[in-house]
């Protein structure tokens, strides 16, 4: 009995073969958040794997340690009513976010970004954005400047780390988007080059170093993208682009290699099936958590009281080896 236990052990050792998932160290499934908890947006991940989720609608900050249930890091307050995206400067302890007021239920709200201290879970900066414009996503350098993209305008804000207000880097008409939705998601390489998405166009466009004369160009891309929203860069440099698709549905997660290159590029679908992914934020084993909002039904007409049930996010493994 024990040599044949030995022996189908053996057999199955040897019928195993990890998955990309495996190699990556990285196990697809997903999280759902605690009842109460609508439209997760904001997300960032600490070195130890804890995950920091932020809502659309609410200013309720959510952190969830490995191996351990949700838990409530900040409640919300009068100046932090959202978080459409987290970003952690874990070297200086803080997670910074953006609050706009996206989908006001009475008197409007001014649009800000704040920081808090993740280790007290106080508020250090909270700035009021200019009259007339809103921010989507940020992105953060290694000396802790924030790069901010503003919706409304069509433009990109620069936070430095002794600076008191924003400054503008780039104010561009085709960072503009029809319904003012514009400028979304942001990534930020070694050099300073920025790539930004314009959620409204679905255009992606590549902005070279922005201490230097800013230049926009637009990446060349096989076809239009329905609504690209959070984006982030993989460990092998591919750009990692979640296609929101408010008005299909079809919600997906997709790979462009090389996407500093001159021409064409080819755009790969990691994921799909997806409702409204807004944001996302990746591991150096090329492991995506992203968010799935689930909230088109609020800007669809007709449709704004099918809250769903549940809301999660998704981890997925990049493939990256």
């Amino acid at each position: 009995m024990l040599a044949m236990l030995l022996a189908l052990m053996t057999l199955a050792a040897a019928a195993f073969v990890p998955t990309a998932g495996a190699d990556s160290g990285c196990t697809p499934g997903t999280l759902t958040l605690p009842s109460g908890a609508l439209y997760p947006n904001g997300i960032a991940r600490a070195a130890d794997g804890t995950l920091y989720v932020g809502l659309v609608t609410s200013g309720q900050i959510l952190r969830k340690p490995p191996h351990e249930a949700w838990q409530t890091l900040f409640k919300g307050s009068d100046t932090v009513f959202a978080s459409t995206t987290l970003r952690l400067d874990e070297r200086r302890g803080l997670l910074w976010g953006n609050s706009p007021d996206f989908l006001p239920t009475g008197k409007s709200r001014a649009h800000r970004i704040f920081a808090l201290d993740i280790a007290t879970a106080t508020v250090t900066r909270n700035l009021v954005l200019p009259a007339g414009t809103m921010g989507n996503d940020i992105v953060l350098a290694p000396d802790g400047t924030v790069y901010l993209t503003e919706t409304k305008v069509g433009s990109i804000l620069r936070l430095g780390p002794d600076d008191r207000d924003f400054q503008w880097v780039l104010r561009d008409a085709r960072l503009a988007g029809p319904g003012g939705l514009g400028a979304s998601g942001i990534v930020r390489e070694e050099d300073g080059t920025l790539m930004v998405a314009n959620f409204g166009t679905g255009k992606i466009y590549i902005l070279g170093n922005a201490q230097q004369v800013p230049r926009l160009r637009e990446m060349e891309l096989p076809r239009t993208l329905e609504n690209p929203d959070g984006m982030g860069l993989a460990p092998d440099g591919s750009l990692i682009v979640l296609e929101n698709a408010i008005q299909s549905g079809q919600g997906k997660v997709l790979r462009i290699a090389e996407p500093l290159a001159p021409g064409r590029r080819v755009i790969e679908v990691i994921r799909e099936g997806l409702e409204s992914p807004v944001n996302l934020t990746i591991t150096a084993q090329g492991c995506a958590f992203v968010s799935e909002a689930r909230i088109r039904h609020r800007l669809l007409a007709g449709h704004e009281a099918e809250v769903p049930e549940r809301f999660q996010i998704h981890e997925i493994p990049l493939g990256i080896r």
